[in-house]
């Protein structure tokens, strides 16, 4: 197995969700499901939609494409893991809905169905760090609270480990291909 692409970046999460989407997938939310009761991810046929739990500090996102099953993530500490299939053409864009802050990588697999497999850590410490700061300073435009929301910046984390699927055997990516959460640590 082969490890394409790495690359780390931030990602500020519009209204606590941020989306890996190829040319030409639809930018509206009518075709997936909706990110409830915390969940990891949702998809659609062409992208997919990731939660933060809150919305209002830089996450740090780290892209991987393989050619074939990678080996486990290096940090055993991952909190949940959730997996979906997904359709893109040969090229990804990673971003939050802030215009010129989305990150835009091509994919030497091409086009074809994609298996996404995501890793997140810190998702519940950093959202409920930051209701602990809107609590202690009240007033989240103060030169306080600001300087107190940067140190959280980059602490939630997330893995996105792309890779062709087996065989593109035409079956649909939604459905019965979509994997849900599960908590692998503690």
């Amino acid at each position: 197995m082969v490890r394409f692409i790495r690359r780390a970046f931030p990602v500020f999460p519009e209204y606590g969700r941020f989306r890996l989407a190829g040319p030409g997938a639809r930018q509206e939310n009518t075709d997936i499901a909706e990110l409830l009761g915390g969940s990891l991810l949702a998809s659609g046929y062409d992208h997919i939609e990731l939660s933060t739990l809150q919305g209002r500090v830089d996450v740090s996102v780290v892209l991987e494409e393989w050619d074939a099953e990678p080996p486990d993530p290096e940090n055993p500490g991952w909190e949940e893991a959730a997996a979906a299939t997904v359709f893109l053409r040969g090229f990804v864009t990673v971003g939050g809905g802030v215009p010129g802050y989305a990150v835009n990588l091509r994919l030497r697999s091409g086009a074809r169905l994609y298996r996404a497999d995501v890793h997140a850590w810190r998702r519940r410490a950093v959202a409920q760090r930051y209701d602990q700061l809107l609590r202690s300073y009240g007033d989240p435009h103060s030169a306080r609270f600001r300087a107190a929301e940067k140190q959280l910046r980059g602490q939630e984390e997330f893995l996105i480990r792309l890779r062709p699927t087996a065989s593109d055997d035409g079956t649909s990516p939604r459905g019965g291909n979509l994997c849900s959460p599960e908590t692998v640590a503690g």
